[in-house]
């Protein structure tokens, strides 16, 4: 069987064509493109015209790749930006025009359980009870739980922080190299909001999307990720003040193709997650190659 889904973020597109068998998931195809619905919307509460019509243009690319691979069916669900929006409708609408399917704008914490259940699909992750953290432009989700043999996951903690990448950098940040007052204020906002959370007893830190894989792929210096990195806290905090002190276009430069449309809020990606390791006491972060696109297949699968 095959089968797709897309993740309409804050940042990004993400689209997964995977052969299942056997509860099993095989990716066939994927793609990212960097949408940006959350361009603006801390300031206007709603998704802008020109992000719209970005989505337009992605949506009619992907289901160029969805015919071509004769896919059966296709999930398409947004995440933190449409949730926001006061014109999420207009999201649903582009959808249903381009695709003709209906598009579900899910919880929090469906999203924090979905990510936690593909992320750990990964083969080559440690066992064990482990807490994901998936750092998206308009939220982080962190949730907590163990896989169980049938591949959904038993949830012991989750919270969505309103904390993403492009938020705080709209809100923090009004130019990149940001000066040091800006990024105190931007910690100050972050260990605010994780002082209010007790950490959960999870000995393994899994890294799940876009923030943590970028950084994973720059460390190791390999992209796409085809099996799990392990990230260190040094590793991130050495990324951290590096990309802090760089000029977007600078960050650009590194690695284009990976960077092309994460490079303005891949500073405030590395501040968050080395945040959330301090927080909750992690030494290394478990970056898997899948995610919430992957939880999405799964549990397509586990309502049939």
């Amino acid at each position: 069987m095959r089968l797709a889904a897309i993740d309409l973020g804050t940042n990004t597109a993400l689209l997964l064509i995977a052969e299942v068998a056997d509860g099993r998931l095989q990716p066939r195809y994927e793609a990212e493109r960097f949408v940006r619905l959350g361009e603006g919307l801390e300031r206007t509460g709603t998704i802008s015209l020109a992000a719209l019509e970005r989505l337009h243009r992605t949506l009619e690319s992907y289901r160029d790749a969805l015919r071509a691979h004769a896919v059966e069916a296709c999930i398409v669900a947004a995440t933190s930006a449409t949730r926001e929006a006061r014109n999420a409708q207009a999201v649903a609408e582009v959808v249903r025009e381009v695709l003709g399917v209906e598009l579900e704008v899910i919880s929090g914490d469906e999203e924090a359980r979905w990510s936690l259940a593909g992320a750990l699909a990964a083969p080559g992750l440690p066992e064990g009870p482990c807490l994901a953290v998936d750092i998206g432009g308009g939220s982080t989700e962190l949730v907590a739980g163990t896989r169980r043999p049938d591949g959904t996951v038993a949830i012991t903690f989750a919270r969505s922080l309103p904390l993403g990448t492009v938020r705080l950098t709209e809100r923090c940040f009004s130019g990149m190299p940001p000066p040091p007052e800006a990024v105190a204020e931007a910690q100050r906002q972050i260990r605010e909001a994780l002082a209010a959370i007790t950490p959960p007893s999870a000995p393994v830190l899994v890294g799940v999307a876009g923030t943590c894989v970028s950084l994973a792929a720059l460390e190791a210096r390999r992209f796409p990720l085809r099996a799990p990195i392990a990230l260190t806290r040094a590793a991130v905090a050495a990324w951290r003040d590096r990309l802090l002190q760089m000029p977007t276009e600078a960050v650009r430069a590194l690695w284009p193709e990976l960077l092309a449309g994460r490079a303005d809020v891949l500073p405030m990606g590395a501040l968050l997650l080395h945040e959330v390791m301090v927080w909750g006491g992690w030494k290394v972060c478990h970056v898997s190659p899948f995610g919430l696109r992957h939880g999405l297949i799964l549990r397509h699968l586990a309502r049939r």
